[in-house]
């Protein structure tokens, strides 16, 4: 039998412990079947990161746009006849 390294031991042990405590981490399996344990008040800062974003991208583009600027954000669409633009929604949802 083959000696194990110490630092081998410790990233398995860590592994294992961050896999039994459900309250502070969440565990997702991956493809080659090996456990990723996330931190959920990170998942939970990572989500109101995205939508501080979002809500601050938005009224900097309203303001710009109340100034008469044209602003474009991948693929606006300029509707000619009424001369305004379309935005682009965030995020394609197929079952919206």
């Amino acid at each position: 039998m083959e000696r194990v390294k110490k630092e081998t031991k410790e990233r398995v042990m860590n592994m294992v412990n961050k896999v039994n405590d459900a309250e502070n981490y969440e565990t997702t399996w991956n493809e080659k079947g090996l456990p990723e344990s996330k931190n959920k008040i990170n998942i939970k800062r990572g989500g109101l990161s995205r939508a501080r974003g979002a809500r601050f991208e938005l009224k900097v583009r309203d303001d710009l746009k109340l100034q008469g600027w044209i602003v474009n954000k991948w693929m606006n669409n300029v509707d000619l006849e009424k001369n305004e633009i379309i935005s682009a929604k965030r995020k394609y949802n197929p079952f919206f």
